[in-house]
């Protein structure tokens, strides 16, 4: 509650600043800017020919609570204490606009997941740190709105590279894969409101041993978000992500997932610069993890299990 009261009253003062900006600015009609959460692509959008966007998301989770078919449970072992993860990622991205509605663009993070449990009882899951593995993606915009479409519709073809380390400390997977995804969206009252949604499906093969199969991610994000000003924008933003079971030695490992958040979005925007700063705090809809260890017929998790009431998400934009 504490968190929700500091957000309002912080939306509550943009608000009159966006609104008095608003008056000193230019008559036109304000934009739309990017989406703020780290899972979510450029979607229905392209970038202009020769423009070069460079990004950094950063996310923050203190993942210390198990969520088995939408109900949240302590991850606490008999004697042992509680699990905990603390997770922060920063996800550096650049996009370049090729024309005729194409672009490029690649993503690499940084992940620090300081875990605190007994060795034993997490299947041996120490911290884990470093790079991680990059996606290359080929993206083009094949209906626009601005030539008179009801709506703008984008594809992506990705490729999953191994570049992160597969070391019992690393967060790579050692896994090659292929990433296809379609986005839509719908622009109105004249650009100042956006509706927007994206569907991407990851397949990941055998990871750095012939014996493990990478768990598939498939995704579904969506936001709604409204230009206060030519410097300020709200909105609402979720991000639905479900992870296959991963299988070793052709046997399921019994590790699926089922995350869904989604939470108010704010973004500061400095359009004669070509650049925004947003923020967004996600809040957990539903969760679900199926890895566990039992002791005296009682499940508990694993670390890998371990999900967040909540998490912080920021995004730092400019273009050139």
């Amino acid at each position: 509650m504490k968190l929700w009261s500091l957000f309002g009253g912080a939306l509550s003062l943009m608000l009159l600043v966006g609104t008095a900006q608003g008056s000193e600015a230019e008559q036109s009609v304000p934009q739309v800017g990017q989406v703020v959460i780290e899972s979510m692509g450029p979607a229905s959008g392209t970038i202009p020919k020769g423009k070069l966007a460079t990004i950094l998301n950063y996310i923050h989770a203190d993942k210390h609570t198990w969520y088995k078919n939408g109900s949240r449970h302590e991850a606490r072992y008999p004697g042992k204490g509680t699990q905990r993860n603390r997770h922060d990622r920063f996800v550096l991205k650049m996009r370049y606009g090729l024309g005729d509605g194409y672009d490029i663009r690649f993503a690499t993070p940084v992940v620090m997941n300081n875990f605190r449990a007994d060795s034993t009882l997490s299947n041996g899951v120490s911290s884990k740190n470093g790079v991680g593995d990059t996606t290359f993606v080929l993206h083009k915009q094949f209906i626009s709105q601005k030539e008179g479409a009801p709506v703008s519709v984008a594809w992506d073809f990705g490729v999953w590279t191994p570049t992160g380390s597969t070391s019992d400390d690393g967060v790579g997977t050692g896994a090659w894969g292929l990433m296809g995804g379609l986005g839509v969206g719908h622009a109105f009252d004249g650009g100042r409101q956006f509706l927007e949604g994206e569907i991407m499906y990851l397949y990941r093969g055998v990871g750095h041993t012939s014996r493990t199969d990478v768990s598939d991610v498939f995704r579904l994000n969506g936001r709604y978000t409204y230009a206060l000003s030519h410097h300020w924008d709200a909105g609402i933003e979720t991000q639905f992500e479900y992870n296959t079971e991963s299988r070793r030695y052709g046997r399921g490992n019994n590790d699926a997932s089922t995350t869904w958040f989604a939470g108010p979005s704010l973004t500061f925007k400095l359009p004669e610069y070509g650049a925004s700063l947003g923020v967004s705090a996600q809040f957990s809809l539903y969760q679900d993890y199926d890895a566990s260890v039992s002791i005296g017929n009682v499940d508990y998790p694993t670390a890998a299990a371990l999900g967040e009431r909540w998490k912080l998400e920021t995004k730092f934009s400019i273009v050139f």
